[in-house]
């Protein structure tokens, strides 16, 4: 069957039309690629692993300042051992017996004086009759009630330990001019005592330091 003219000619045109696109596509002037083509990127939901890390918070590092005391009797025996730790806002005070049966049991006040000094059988700076460790000076607290520490317990086989916390002192105070000392009492619940001498008897003693 003979085909119409009319159908002849549209499909003669359409077989010009088709490669004429195809050259077109293809301009003459395009310069030949001469290096491989970039990959385009890929999101995978990691990080990318060229980006900066982004920087992490800086850990706060504080500083925590330590003084000690070894504690001795009046015959420089060893009784007993202070640690005051300073942070950034208290100091951690540790308190503790170095052998058994050298404290009577039961409770012995603690107070931080205002000399660094333990001598036995001393007189304190304002004179007066001598007695043991009166030239650590005078207690930093007034009375007992105001004594930034609290007494230490003492069981009945003679030892004991104590950790208490205060904000009512600084380093400085303690290391700075005559510095401090740190003294027990005789079992007793008051620390009426002061460099004249009294009713409470101060037993051990231990100056306080950096070292």
């Amino acid at each position: 069957m003979v085909k119409p003219v009319s159908q002849l000619k549209t499909v003669t045109a359409l077989l010009f039309i088709a490669p004429v696109a195809l050259l077109t596509a293809c301009s003459p002037n395009e310069p030949i690629a001469t290096q491989p083509g970039t990959t385009p990127p890929i999101w995978t939901g990691s990080p990318d692993p060229s980006a900066e890390a982004a920087p992490q918070d800086a850990e706060v590092t504080v500083e925590k300042k330590t003084i000690n005391a070894v504690i001795t009797g009046p015959d420089g025996a060893q009784l007993a051992a202070a640690t005051i730790d300073f942070s950034e806002k208290f100091a951690t005070v540790t308190v503790q017996t170095t052998g058994a049966g050298k404290l009577a049991p039961g409770l012995h006040s603690l107070q931080l004086t205002s000399a660094g000094k333990c001598e036995p059988n001393s007189v304190g700076a304002a004179g007066g009759n001598p007695g043991d460790f009166l030239s650590a000076g005078d207690p930093l607290g007034a009375s007992g009630q105001n004594s930034p520490l609290v007494p230490l317990q003492v069981r009945g086989d003679g030892t004991g330990m104590l950790v208490t916390t205060t904000d009512a002192f600084k380093e400085a105070e303690l290391l700075d001019g005559d510095k401090s000392a740190i003294v027990i009492y005789d079992k007793s619940d008051t620390i009426a005592a002061d460099a004249t001498g009294g009713a409470a008897k101060r037993v051990a003693c231990g100056v306080l330091s950096s070292g």
